[in-house]
């Protein structure tokens, strides 16, 4: 009886502890679909803020998750209204003729679900 009694206990623990498990996964998934937002700020090579440029926020699988059109001092906020996913991202940025600027950092950031970031992206002259 009691050996009948302890192996029900150690299997309804068991229970127990697959249902957290279960629980902790399911709960991060979703936590990826809350949205982030990122405010942005563009600067030229000398640290000046370089406005009315587009900015292309790109995923690991090099598609555009997002872009937008920064204000005459550099700035831009992405996922304010649409939201955005977590993720870590690189940045695509073209100036008012279309020439991709090259970026001279940040080579990624990374935001986590739910999260508002700051970044500051620094370019340098069109590219080739």
């Amino acid at each position: 009886m009691y050996v009948h009694s302890r192996m029900l206990l150690l299997r309804a623990i068991g229970v127990f502890v697959l249902v957290l498990l279960l629980t902790a996964v399911s709960a991060c998934s979703m936590m990826q679909n809350i949205p982030c937002i990122m405010k942005i700020i563009v600067l030229d090579e000398s640290g000046n803020p370089y406005g009315y440029l587009a900015v292309s926020v790109i995923d690991e699988n090099e598609r555009v998750l997002c872009s937008g059109q920064a204000t005459d001092r550099g700035t831009l906020i992405l996922g304010k209204n649409e939201g955005m996913r977590a993720g870590t991202f690189t940045f695509i940025v073209k100036n008012v003729a279309g020439k991709e600027l090259a970026i001279l950092s940040p080579d990624s950031v990374t935001i986590s679900p739910g999260r508002t970031i700051d970044v500051t992206i620094k370019v340098g002259p069109p590219k080739g």
